[in-house]
């Protein structure tokens, strides 16, 4: 049934993985060609090194700060909004099998799904970053992606549960908080004493659609 499942949700998200992919590959080759010319024109790339290191300047994978929520909508927005639109989400959570099995296999699929495509992003930008850095200095970076990668995850649970309520007035309330909370993940700079709060904010989003879905169930208003 799982697998049944995956492969339902696949064929309605497939153009918008693909256009994920396209979209994160192509923000860090353009990140990366800014760099070079920067470099080029840099006295030889020691101004911009020095700038960049000392975190005077604005760092070449600054660009990439809002993909991760960019994708997160994307993925969410085509596996939920159809079934909840067209009434499909009913007849799933009818389905012979346990409804909270039935909602977190679908929140499983998105979530394998953006978890692949940072994983070939962070590939991508890592091993590309290596001709222009020591590794010394990816730590910077990796305290940067952390953040907005977790960022990306939480958007993700919080279209699911947006999508799954019935009532309109709540969705807005809920977009409004949400919106609050995500800058959170977009603060800058040294957010290592704030990785617990995002993480219980990933949490309560990832349940909150539990409480969503019950009520889309029932059809309350």
């Amino acid at each position: 049934m799982a697998l049944h499942l995956f492969y339902k949700e696949w064929l309605k998200t497939k153009w918008f993985v693909l256009a994920s992919l396209v979209l994160g590959v192509g923000t860090i080759l353009y990140a990366f060609i800014g760099l070079n010319s920067n470099i080029i024109n840099a006295d030889g790339g020691s101004n911009y090194v020095f700038e960049w290191f000392t975190q005077a300047g604005q760092p070449h994978y600054g660009i990439f700060k809002n993909i991760p929520f960019i994708i997160a909508l994307l993925i969410g927005g085509s596996q939920y909004l159809p079934e909840v639109l067209q009434k499909r989400i009913k007849l799933t959570l009818h389905l012979p099998l346990n409804e909270i099995v039935m909602l977190y296999t679908m929140v499983l699929y998105g979530f394998l799904v953006i978890l692949s495509l940072m994983v070939i992003f962070m590939i991508l930008f890592f091993t590309i970053d290596l001709y222009f850095f020591p590794v010394e200095m990816h730590v910077m970076a990796i305290n940067a992606f952390l953040p907005w990668i977790l960022g990306g995850f939480t958007t993700y649970f919080f279209v699911a549960m947006i999508a799954m309520e019935p009532s309109w007035k709540f969705r807005c309330l809920y977009a409004i908080v949400v919106y609050k909370l995500l800058d959170i993940y977009l603060l800058g700079g040294n957010m290592s004493n704030l990785y617990v709060l995002m993480i219980i904010v990933l949490v309560i989003a990832s349940l909150g659609m539990i409480y969503t879905a019950n009520r889309f169930k029932i059809g309350e208003k």
